[in-house]
């Protein structure tokens, strides 16, 4: 892994390129082995970060975080295989053969449930060896003087789902971290418009040796832009104040599964990092080979690899947000894997009226779940490219636009886990009680779903109605939907005069200045009226 500051990186490695035509096979095995790890010591095969993620959250360390035996590996080294990667997740390993006969001694092994191809083409490799003394200078990430509020072109994109509210409160993804996963990121460390700082590494799964930064892809430039660009009066992203991996796991000028696999060992070493959030504006259905494609009954969330190693991301403690993909002109016109996968989010795309985007991939699931899950701006998007700001569409702009808001909102809802969040977020949408395959469960409302999760969180005991809490230590009341013109809260002292009467502008009131007492709060929402007591001591 490559890990650079705002001013420079230090390049380690050149390569010597050759190239050789080749087949990869997946495997996949019937378990994992004895492994030499155990649950009870994760700290030999997980960060403490990833260790403390998920006790936060409530999910514990289980066999599928085990590693696969050494063994295994030994034994497929042995029967004329190399191995490509690997997923303890799915129990898969990709390999490719030193001979014709070898694939039958693999299927042999005892170990081995199937094996089929997965690439077949020219595989470029490298020997590497290491270049010291070398570094390269970056311009110094500057933000111009101005508003934090003013998102210049980039207004559009964060205030259709209220992203804006959370910043102005100071939730911007500080202390959350997003793993990016994509095809190149060209450019991206050389634009101004990022703090370089907050990128703390890049790392290549592929077998496509190239700098990532030096790509001819830009692709994963621009998915970066839409949530770090914190350039006021030009473009802010959706979290700027996040910190971000890039991961190269998409082979350019060509499409086979094997992309899938790098996606999953990608994931997988996101989660062991401690990483967050996953945002992949990736997807896969059909590849070179039509033998290897795949059908819309396989989404099921489960039948392909890729999807069932998404499903799994949350219970680790992490959100992954997806792609729907681009279909909906195609033949295929549904979403694509893994997009089909449960507990994660699915991102469709709207321009900015909020209409349906005509190239947005629809649902529902062969298991009929709502896909796509939300929908974002993924029309005239204004992102940063290898060669400045520029507009583009797709779900590829919708997913990143969406997982900043997330870390924004973790930011701002520590307490709530994975699976927590997801669920509030849909329950924000326009549409979650009247859910469709084309717009899933709607346009989030992320302000609202703050406002929600922060009346959750707080302690029961302090409840005073169903729309009112007050929070004795800090001397603040609490209102749920209390951003809305249409709000007025009243206090009365408990001999009834009147000593407060004030429109809504927050989504709480600070009380600390009123005199020790009994008061009745009375919160008025256009015809509904709710009122309550508490105590000043």
């Amino acid at each position: 892994m490559m890990k650079f500051s705002a001013l420079f990186i230090f390049l380690f490695y050149s390569s010597i390129f050759y190239a050789q035509e080749t087949v990869m096979y997946r495997l996949i095995l019937t378990d994992k082995g004895v492994s030499e790890y155990s649950i009870d010591e994760p700290e030999k095969f997980l960060s403490q970060k990833s260790i403390d993620r998920r006790m936060r959250q409530g999910f514990s360390i289980d066999e599928t975080d085990l590693p696969i035996s050494p063994t295994y590996f030994d034994a497929l080294i042995e029967a004329g295989a190399s191995i490509q990667t690997y997923s303890k997740w799915v129990k898969t390993v990709v390999v490719t053969l030193d001979d014709e006969e070898s694939p039958d001694i693999v299927k042999n092994l005892p170990f081995v449930a199937e094996c089929y191809p997965v690439f077949r083409g020219l595989a470029t490799y490298s020997r590497e060896k290491e270049r010291k003394g070398e570094k390269e200078e970056y311009p110094v990430f500057t933000p111009e003087n101005g508003d934090f509020d003013d998102y210049g072109d980039a207004w559009t994109q964060i205030s259709l789902s209220n992203g804006h509210l959370l910043h102005n409160r100071g939730f911007k993804g500080n202390d959350i971290t997003i793993a990016v996963l994509d095809g190149g990121f060209r450019g991206a460390n050389a634009a101004n418009y990022f703090d370089h700082s907050k990128i703390l590494g890049v790392k290549n799964f592929t077998h496509q040796n190239e700098n990532l930064f030096y790509s001819s892809i830009d692709h994963g430039t621009k998915v970066l832009s839409c949530m770090l660009t914190n350039n006021p009066s030009e473009m802010i992203g959706t979290a700027p104040e996040a910190s971000y991996y890039l991961f190269k796991t998409e082979v350019n000028g060509s499409e086979f599964p094997v992309e899938e696999d790098y996606w999953i060992a990608a994931v997988e070493y996101a989660d062991s990092l401690g990483v967050d959030i996953v945002s992949t504006s990736l997807g896969y259905f059909t590849f070179d080979d039509p033998n290897m494609n795949h059908v819309q009954m396989q989404l099921d969330g489960e039948t392909v690899p890729i999807s069932r190693a998404a499903s799994m991301a949350a219970y680790k403690g992490m959100i992954l947000c997806n792609s729907a993909g681009n279909e909906r002109v195609s033949d295929w016109r549904k979403i694509i894997f893994p997009a089909d996968a449960k507990n994660i989010l699915t991102v469709g795309a709207i321009a900015g009226d909020s209409s349906l985007a005509y190239f947005s991939s629809v649902g529902y699931t062969s298991d009929e779940r709502v896909k796509p899950d939300i929908m974002a701006m993924g029309l005239d998007v204004t992102v940063i490219g290898a060669y400045g700001k520029e507009k583009s569409n797709g779900t590829s702009f919708s997913c990143p636009i969406i997982s900043g808001l997330t870390a924004s909102l973790w930011q701002a809802l520590p307490s709530f886990n994975s699976l927590k969040l997801m669920d509030l977020i849909r329950k924000s949408a326009d549409r979650y009680q009247n859910p469709d395959g084309e717009y899933g469960y709607g346009i989030p409302d992320y302000f609202k779903a703050y406002t929600e999760g922060l009346f959750e969180s707080l302690i029961p005991s302090k409840l005073i109605s169903d729309h009112l809490v007050f929070d004795s230590k800090e001397s603040r009341i609490y209102v749920r939907g209390g951003n809305d013109s249409q709000t007025r809260l009243s206090i009365y002292t408990s001999m009834g005069i009147k000593v407060l009467d004030t429109r809504m502008v927050s989504d709480y009131l600070d009380v600390s200045y009123l005199n020790k007492g009994i008061y009745i709060v009375c919160f008025q929402n256009g015809n509904k009226q709710y009122t309550g007591k508490f105590v000043i001591r």
